[in-house]
């Protein structure tokens, strides 16, 4: 696979490791835990656990998995 670059806010440090957020069908959000490359500026690379048509919560901070959302499309 190859790596995903993404903004470095979409990442949140748990203790367990890196993390981003996705939501269910029940609009919460779930963590899928990563694993990061190189950092570059305000975007870093995720080498593991990403794929591209994974939809992911574009800032996560200040927010945990179960959290509900509201989901905007625009």
């Amino acid at each position: 696979n190859a790596p995903i670059t993404i903004p470095i806010v979409a990442v949140k440090i748990e203790p367990s490791g890196p993390v981003v957020f996705t939501t269910s069908a029940s609009s919460t959000l779930e963590a899928y835990p990563i694993s990061l490359g190189s950092i570059l500026g305000d975007t870093v690379v995720v080498t593991q656990g990403l794929s591209p048509e994974m939809i992911i919560v574009s800032d996560a901070r200040g927010k945990s998995a179960g959290d509900s959302v509201v989901i905007d499309t625009q």
